[in-house]
């Protein structure tokens, strides 16, 4: 067990009662560039109501907010006490205030009847690993009153507000002074993005497999995400644009900046207004390849968000459109009891699904374009205009995912159709597109769950109650 100064151990109140000591650690302590605070370790403090945190420099003081502090389960710490059923570990997160100075530190933890000090020196590390770190932390914690619960009261509110604030400021350091390089620039009809990370071979499958197609793409930009891959995707590039006289651009970034990101930049540098979003594992099929050229040339309203028809292979759907539905968690009332959490006693999530997924493709049910509540950011196409009226993409969702149904959502919401043009059908080598492996993405996509619910879910909920239950669980769903 980690001991106490002797000069801290034994504080004074207000009341003169010496409180005691509370038992506890302060495993890591970080502090990045844009001012940002992660706090990670534990604390006894079973019983004694949730404890104020502060940090202190020696004159600015830090007092971080009850959902800037997330409690979880710390099994070794339960071991070593001997006693289960409490939330022990605890992330802080919190902006700093201004003037802080991130030299020598002291934390308090203070409850009604104990306190918890140490003095200790940050670790100062960069924006991006600060948050990498945050979010390997959340991506596997348990809590006693159920781990959705916990979270819903932490990543709705000041802690995950701190780290939406945090990614965006790694995004803007990260894209500030983007690098661009174009071969054989012209004036095209449309832009193809593609956003790579972790590999730059499809820069050298891509343009080639959809101009053998006889698809005219214009022009493709890729945006690579990884600066690893950064001179193979030149050299691809350039490579091919000589070998097949097509134009490509790649964009190049300091550190991954996310899906959303990456795109919005590739969409501000278009040579077109019509824009065609593509992942690296999205290709032509052969036998749809005379549909597919005529989908792209029809003339479309300036207002619609078009998604296609995507395929495991000619005959078994993917994807045809997104559909939402949310899941229900309810609070453990364990040991814990409801006060260690101070949330309602259960939360509804959304969850974006697709339709039709691994169905056998019927030709005869798709002869014209279908409304659709979300198509994937794995295939769009839309015009500049309408999306950049919209801001783009959401910079609130960290890496990737959800961001592609939230401007879905948001695109429908004001007044501009969403779409399945059945013509547009392509095969989707569905996550091999990119090398996103680690903790760190799945803890992105976990908040990021929380951060649309946040966004949309009274939207969600309204639908579901003017549709009635007894509609078709694809009517629940609110198809627009």
């Amino acid at each position: 067990m980690r001991q106490l100064p002797a000069s801290l151990e034994s504080p004074v109140g207000d009341d003169e009662t010496a409180r005691r000591a509370l038992d506890g650690a302060l495993d890591h302590i970080f502090i990045s560039p844009n001012g940002t605070a992660l706090l990670l370790g534990w604390l006894s403090d079973e019983g004694n109501g949730p404890p104020v945190m502060r940090l202190h420099d020696g004159g600015e003081v830090l007092t971080f907010p009850p959902t800037g502090i997330l409690r979880y389960a710390r099994e070794d710490v339960a071991d070593e006490l001997g006693v289960d059923g409490y939330d022990y570990g605890f992330v802080a997160l919190a902006k700093l205030p201004d003037g802080f100075a991130p030299g020598r530190v002291r934390l308090e933890a203070n409850t009604s009847v104990s306190i918890f000090q140490v003095e200790t020196e940050p670790e100062l590390t960069s924006d991006k690993r600060l948050l990498d770190t945050f979010l390997k932390a959340i991506a596997g914690i348990q809590a006693h009153a159920g781990r959705e619960i916990a979270l819903n009261a932490f990543l709705t509110q000041a802690g995950g507000a701190a780290a939406i604030d945090l990614f965006q400021a790694h995004v803007a350091v990260s894209s500030a002074g983007f690098h661009i390089e174009r071969f054989r620039p012209r004036s095209v009809a449309r832009s193809f993005v593609t956003v790579l990370f972790g590999s730059a071979e499809p820069v050298m499958m891509q343009p080639v497999l959809f101009r053998s197609a006889g698809i005219d793409f214009g022009e493709w930009i890729y945006v690579c995400n990884s600066p690893a891959d950064a001179q193979a995707a030149l050299r691809y590039a350039r490579l091919i644009s000589d070998l097949w006289d097509v134009s490509i651009s790649v964009i190049l970034v300091n550190d991954n900046v996310g899906f959303g990101a990456a795109n919005n930049l590739a969409v501000a540098a278009a040579a077109s207004d019509t824009i065609v979003l593509v992942n690296p594992d999205v290709y032509p099929i052969a036998e749809y390849a005379a549909l597919l050229k005529e989908g792209f040339v029809r003339e479309k309203p300036d207002m619609v968000l078009r998604g296609g028809l995507l395929f495991y292979d000619p005959d078994n759907l993917m994807h045809s459109g997104m559909y939402l539905d949310d899941d229900i968690f309810v609070m453990n009332h364990g040991v814990n009891g409801a006060d260690a959490v101070k949330a309602s006693s259960c939360c509804r999530l959304l969850r974006v699904e697709h339709y039709d997924k691994g169905v056998p493709f019927s030709p005869g049910a798709w002869k014209t374009s279908m409304p659709a509540t979300a198509v994937t950011g794995a295939f769009m196409t839309f015009e500049r205009g309408a999306f950049e009226k919209l801001g783009g993409f959401s910079g609130d969702y960290i890496y990737g995912h959800y961001e592609d149904a939230d401007l879905c959502l948001r695109w429908a919401q004001h007044n501009k159709q969403v779409q399945i043009d059945p013509a547009l059908r392509l095969v989707h080598l569905e996550g091999q597109g990119a090398k996103a492996h680690g903790a760190e993405y799945s803890g992105a996509a976990l908040a990021n769950r929380f951060f649309f619910t946040a966004r949309h879910g009274a939207f969600f909920e309204g639908h579901r109650q003017s549709l009635g239950r007894k509609k078709r669980m694809r009517e629940l769903a609110f198809r627009i």
